[in-house]
C-alpha cells in the first residue's frame, strides 16, 4: 500500500512538472516562440472605423434628383464587396507597406438575401480558411439600414491595425478613380467613401494567454498522469484484476436505505436535477448578473448536486458513491481528452480568427455534461436504479402531456410556469410562430422540437420493457398507455425525427429482442390509434413529410445534403483533432444540421470515432448484460441499448450537443445503465463435489495409500478388522 502511495506521488509530481512546461511553451511564455500572428502565437490588435458612402454630386444636382435610401444602401452593399476583391487588397498591402499576400479581406452578406447565399460552400469557405491564417486581415460590413460600412482590421500591432483600417477607403477610392479612368471618365466617380472619425485600435485578446495555458495545463497533466500510471503498472506485470470485483464495495447490491424511502441528500439532488430537464426550460432562464457566461438555471441547480456527491464523498460509509469503471466511463474520457486536446493544440488559429472564446466558453458546458454522468454512475445505488427509472417514465409522461396540451391549445404550460420566476431571474419570451415551412412550433421545455422528440423517445423503451416484463393486465394497461402518450407528444411536434427516433427504438427492440417484439404487435395498433386520438391530424402531417415531393425537396433537406461538401476544407485542414470543440459558430459560417458533421469539423475524425463510441459502449454493454442471462438486469440492458441506437439516429438529424436536455436525458440514462451493468460480481465457478464412493476395505485402503484421495474423517471411517 505505501509503494503504491509513494508511485501516485512521484507520477503526480512528474505530471505537474511535465503539464507546467507545456503550457507555458503553448502560451508562448517560454521558448524561441515570439507570440504574433505570424507563428500562430497569441497577441492580436483589432482596430474599428466607419464609412459613409457618399455621391459626389454638386448640390443642385442632388436637390434636383436626390438618391432613394434604399438604392444607397445597395451601393454601400456592392462596395462593401468590392472592397475585399484582389485589386483593392493589393493597393491596401502597398499602403500599408506589407506583401499582399500577408493581407486577407472578407466582405459578409448582410443584405435580405435567401440563406443559400449567406451560407458559403467548399471553394467559399477553403478562401475563408485561407485568410484566416494571414497575420493582416480586414472584414467590411454594410449595414442594412443606413450607407455605411463597418470596417474592422487585425494585426500584430495596434498602429499596423489603425493603417489597416483608415487605409481601406483610400485604396477602394483608387481603384475607383483607375476604373473611371480606363474607361474614358476620369473626373466622374459613382460614390466616394467618407470615414467617420479616426479608427479605435487595441488589443483583442488579453485574456487568451490565461485561457490557454489553463487548457493545456490540464490536458498535459490529465495525459502524462495515465500514461505513467499505466506503465507503472505494466511493470509491476501483476495479473489484473476483474474491473466489478476491483472497484465494488460491499454493499452495493444491498436493500434498503434506498430512494426514494431515505434521507440521504445525494440520490434526493439527483432526483431534483432529472426533473428539472424533463419539466423545465431552463435553458430559457438566465441569471440577470454579470458573468463571463449565460448562467442558465442549470449551471445554478447542477453544482448543488456537484456539492451533495462531494458531501457524500467525505462522509464516506454507506452514503459514499461507489467509483465504478465500465467501457461507457473509459469512452467518455476518451472524449473529454480529445475535446481539450484539440483546443489546446489549435489554439493559435482560434485566436487568430477571433474563435478561442467561443472554444474556452464551451468547455465548461462539457464538463458540465460529464460531470452528470459521473453523478448517475457513482451516486445511485444498483438497487435504486430501477426507481429512478420509473421516476424518469413518470417524468416523461408529464411531460408529453404539457406537449400534447400545447399542441391542441396553443400554450406552453412549462414555459408560464418558469415565467412566475421573480428578479433577478430573466426568461425568454415564448414564440409559437410557424416556421418557414408553415409548421407550428411545439416544444414542451425543450428549445426545439427536435430535441423535445430525443427526451421522449430515450424515454419510450422504459415503457415498452415494462409493458413487456409485466404479468398482469393492470400494469400493462399502465405502460402501454405511457408508450402511447409518448408516441402521441412525439407525433404533436411535426418533426420528421417524431417517427426516426421511435423506429430506431423499435428496430434494436426487434435486433436483441426479437420473440419478445411479437408480443408488442397489438400494443403498436393501440399506439397508433391513442397518437390519433390525442393529436388529431398530426400522423397524416408527419407522414407527408417523406411521401410528397414538395415537403422532400424542402431547405432542411437539401441544406443537410449540402452541408457533407461544405465542410470539407475545415476536415482537410485540421483532419485528426479538428479546429476545436465549440469553435464552429454557426452563425458566421452555416448551420450543420448534424452533430456528426460538428464532430468532424471540431474535432477530426478521432473526435468523432470518441463521440460515436459513448453510445455504441452503451450497446454493447446491454448486449453482454443480456448474454448474463441475469433478469434483474436485462430490462435495464435493454433500455440503455435502446436510448445508445436513438442517441446515435438523432445526432444524424441535427445537432444534439448543442441542446442540453437531450444530452443530460442520455448521459444520465447511460450513468444508470452503467450502475446496473457493475451490480453484480462475476460468478466463480466452484468444483463439484466427487461422488461418494462405496466403502470397500481393499480399495480404500488402496486409494489411500496411492494418494488419490483423502481419507475419509473419523466420524464416517468403519472399524477395519484383521
Amino acid at each position: 500500500m505505501r509503494s503504491r502511495g509513494r508511485l501516485l506521488a512521484w507520477a503526480t509530481g512528474a505530471s505537474l512538472v511535465v503539464a507546467l512546461a507545456v503550457a507555458a511553451w503553448n502560451a508562448g511564455l517560454i521558448g524561441d516562440r515570439v507570440p504574433g500572428p505570424r507563428d500562430g502565437g497569441l497577441s492580436i490588435s483589432t482596430a474599428a472605423t466607419h464609412y459613409f458612402v457618399d455621391s459626389e454630386r454638386s448640390a443642385a444636382s442632388r436637390r434636383a434628383a436626390p438618391l432613394d435610401g434604399e438604392a444607397s444602401v445597395r451601393r454601400a452593399e456592392l462596395l462593401g464587396q468590392l472592397a475585399a476583391s484582389a485589386p483593392v487588397v493589393e493597393l491596401l498591402a502597398r499602403r500599408v507597406g506589407v506583401a499582399s499576400e500577408q493581407v486577407g479581406a472578407l466582405a459578409r452578406v448582410t443584405a435580405s438575401v435567401p440563406t443559400s447565399m449567406l451560407e458559403p460552400d467548399s471553394e467559399r469557405r477553403a478562401v475563408d480558411l485561407a485568410n484566416s491564417q494571414r497575420p493582416y486581415r480586414i472584414e467590411v460590413q454594410a449595414r442594412q439600414a443606413a450607407p455605411v460600412l463597418d470596417v474592422y482590421a487585425q494585426a500584430p500591432t495596434t498602429a499596423a491595425a489603425a493603417a489597416l483600417a483608415e487605409g481601406l477607403g483610400p485604396a477602394l477610392d483608387e481603384h475607383l478613380r483607375a476604373i473611371a479612368k480606363r474607361r474614358g471618365a476620369a473626373r466622374a466617380r459613382p460614390a466616394t467613401l467618407r470615414q467617420l472619425g479616426p479608427a479605435r485600435a487595441g488589443i483583442a485578446n488579453a485574456d487568451a494567454i490565461p485561457g490557454v495555458f489553463a487548457v493545456t495545463f490540464v490536458v498535459a497533466f490529465a495525459l502524462c498522469l495515465i500514461a505513467l500510471l499505466l506503465v507503472a503498472e505494466l511493470l509491476r506485470r501483476r495479473p489484473a484484476e476483474p474491473v466489478v470485483r476491483a472497484l465494488a464495495r460491499p454493499g452495493d447490491g444491498r436493500a434498503g436505505n434506498d430512494w426514494p424511502h431515505t434521507g440521504r441528500l445525494l440520490p434526493w439532488s439527483f432526483a431534483l436535477f432529472v426533473a428539472l430537464i424533463w419539466l423545465v426550460p431552463f435553458t430559457q432562464v438566465q441569471l440577470d448578473v454579470p458573468a463571463p457566461i449565460d448562467i442558465t438555471l442549470d449551471r445554478i441547480v447542477l453544482p448543488l448536486v456537484i456539492v451533495a456527491w462531494l458531501i457524500a464523498l467525505l462522509a464516506g460509509r454507506d452514503f459514499a458513491p461507489r467509483l465504478r469503471l465500465t467501457w461507457t466511463h473509459v469512452a467518455l474520457a476518451g472524449f473529454v481528452i480529445c475535446a481539450f486536446l484539440g483546443v489546446a493544440l489549435s489554439a493559435g488559429h482560434l485566436n487568430q480568427s477571433g474563435e478561442l472564446d467561443l472554444a474556452l466558453k464551451k468547455l465548461p458546458l462539457l464538463t458540465s455534461y460529464v460531470l452528470l454522468f459521473v453523478v448517475a454512475a457513482s451516486g445511485v445505488r444498483p438497487s435504486e436504479v430501477p426507481a429512478f427509472l420509473s421516476y424518469t417514465l413518470g417524468l416523461a409522461v408529464v411531460c408529453a402531456v404539457g406537449l400534447i396540451w400545447e399542441y391542441r391549445f396553443r400554450t406552453n404550460l412549462f414555459h408560464d410556469l418558469v415565467g412566475l420566476l421573480p428578479r433577478p431571474f430573466e426568461v425568454e419570451p415564448y414564440n409559437d410562430a410557424l416556421d418557414h415551412l408553415g409548421r407550428r412550433v411545439v416544444r414542451g421545455p425543450a428549445e426545439v422540437g427536435l430535441e423535445a422528440v430525443t427526451m421522449l423517445a430515450l424515454a419510450l423503451p422504459v415503457a415498452l420493457t415494462r409493458f413487456v416484463d409485466s404479468r398482469g393486465w393492470q400494469r400493462r394497461l399502465l405502460y402501454g398507455l405511457a408508450a402511447g402518450l409518448l408516441l402521441a407528444a412525439m407525433l404533436a411536434t411535426y418533426r420528421k425525427s417524431a417517427l426516426l427516433a421511435p423506429l430506431a427504438v423499435f428496430a434494436t427492440l426487434l435486433a436483441l429482442r426479437p420473440r419478445e417484439v411479437l408480443r408488442l404487435a397489438p400494443l403498436a395498433i393501440g399506439l397508433l390509434a391513442l397518437a390519433r386520438i390525442l393529436s388529431p391530424g398530426a400522423i397524416g402531417s408527419t407522414v407527408n413529410q417523406f411521401l410528397r415531393p414538395d415537403r422532400v425537396d424542402v431547405p432542411t433537406v437539401s441544406d443537410r445534403v449540402a452541408d457533407y461538401d461544405a465542410v470539407r476544407p475545415d476536415l482537410w485542414t485540421h483532419f485528426a483533432f479538428g479546429r476545436g470543440f465549440g469553435s464552429y459558430d454557426h452563425e458566421t459560417y452555416r448551420i450543420l444540421d448534424s452533430e456528426i458533421l460538428h464532430r468532424l469539423v471540431e474535432m477530426g475524425v478521432l473526435g468523432l470515432a470518441a463521440f460515436l463510441l459513448i453510445p455504441i459502449a452503451v450497446i454493447l454493454a446491454a448486449r453482454r448484460a443480456l448474454a448474463d442471462g441475469d433478469p434483474s438486469r436485462a430490462s435495464i440492458a435493454l433500455v440503455g441499448a435502446c436510448a445508445g441506437a436513438c442517441f446515435l439516429v438523432v445526432a444524424t438529424l441535427y445537432d444534439v450537443l448543442s441542446f442540453a436536455h437531450g444530452v443530460y436525458a442520455f448521459l444520465y440514462i447511460a450513468g444508470l445503465v452503467a450502475v446496473a451493468q457493475t451490480a453484480a460480481t462475476p460468478k466463480v465457478a466452484v468444483p463439484a463435489a466427487p461422488a461418494p464412493v462405496p466403502y470397500d476395505h481393499g480399495l480404500a485402503s488402496g486409494l489411500w495409500n496411492a494418494g488419490d484421495v483423502p481419507p475419509p474423517r473419523d466420524r464416517e471411517r468403519a472399524p477395519v478388522t484383521s
